[in-house]
């Protein structure tokens, strides 16, 4: 599995505490490992959100390619989501 990150999820990850981004690394070992996990996002097509803590981490599968979109809060994603 490829895995890539946006500019904005990098951003993101290094305002993030370090409980967050301990949780941020192991949930990348799972990906590329080839888990998918989280809840799909219905309203967008291959893109799924993980909750950690009061943030979601938002991703794209297209295929053998994972993209880390962004990690925000719950109503942060949502609403940028719109």
């Amino acid at each position: 599995m490829e895995l890539f990150s946006t500019n904005e999820f990098d951003r993101d990850y290094k305002k993030s505490s370090k409980d967050d981004i301990t949780r941020i690394n192991k949930l990348i070992q799972q990906f590329k490992a080839g888990m998918h996990i989280g809840k799909p996002l219905h309203h967008l097509k291959n893109t799924f959100a993980i909750r950690i803590g009061n943030k979601r981490l938002v991703y794209s599968v297209d295929g053998n390619k994972l993209t880390l979109l962004f990690f925000k809060s719950r109503e942060g994603v949502y609403d940028y989501l719109r």
